[in-house]
């Protein structure tokens, strides 16, 4: 069963996101702030992360720069769901690494669709990773397929 995070402040939208996830089979950890989002992250390694923008302490930016730093858990894909609906801060996410962003409010079933799409993107990237590191071995020792 794949293992999402989310980080937010906001129980309601927690809850929601929780029963959504579940109901597909997901496991969901909650985190209300995103202080201690990259440690959980690499301790965990969840198949998504979910993150608010606007949290008290460490904001979901942060929390997003924090995971991209990470030599463990850089990969991991980061959906920003937040109230904040510019443009603008949109591309701030994008540019600090958010592989999706989603506004509030949100349809969960949108939610549940656009993770599950980014399980499997990275289900797909950890594959192709795997074989040029296998095509890489190979041509060091000088062996082919």
């Amino acid at each position: 069963m794949p293992l999402i995070i989310i980080a937010d402040d906001d129980e309601l939208v927690v809850e929601i996101v929780r029963a959504a996830l579940e109901n597909r089979g997901h496991v969901v950890g909650a985190l209300s702030d995103g202080k201690p989002v990259r440690n959980v992250v690499e301790l965990k390694h969840p198949d998504v992360v979910i993150l608010d923008c606007a949290m008290d302490e460490v904001s979901g930016i942060t929390a997003l720069k924090a995971i991209r730093a990470s030599s463990k858990v850089y990969a991991t894909p980061v959906l920003v769901l937040t109230g904040r609906r510019s443009v603008a801060d949109e591309e701030i996410a994008l540019a600090a690494g958010a592989d999706d962003y989603l506004r509030k409010p949100f349809d969960p079933d949108d939610l549940v669709v656009r993770v599950e799409a980014l399980i499997e993107k990275s289900i797909e990237d950890h594959a192709r990773r795997a074989r040029l590191d296998l095509d890489t071995n190979e041509q060091a020792s000088g062996t082919s397929h």
